[in-house]
């Protein structure tokens, strides 16, 4: 997993797009992704409750991510 710094801003076409994506990228953070990690699965179509379900399991996070990206 990645440690560099990520810009705030993430691409959406709309503000509500945006709110969703900040929103997603928060989610996949409090599930112990680092930045980039969230970031990138944030804008993928990963399946969030695919991600809890994998964290709840005990899935390492590094393997987590190869899961859903």
């Amino acid at each position: 997993m990645s440690n560099a710094v990520v810009e705030d801003v993430l691409e959406a076409p709309d503000a509500e797009g945006q709110i969703v994506l900040m929103w997603r990228r928060e989610q996949f953070g409090q599930l112990g992704f680092g930045q980039i990690d969230a970031h990138l699965l944030a804008e993928s179509s990963a399946d969030l409750g695919q991600a809890r379900r994998l964290c709840r399991a005990g899935c390492p996070l590094d393997l987590a991510f190869r899961i859903l990206a």
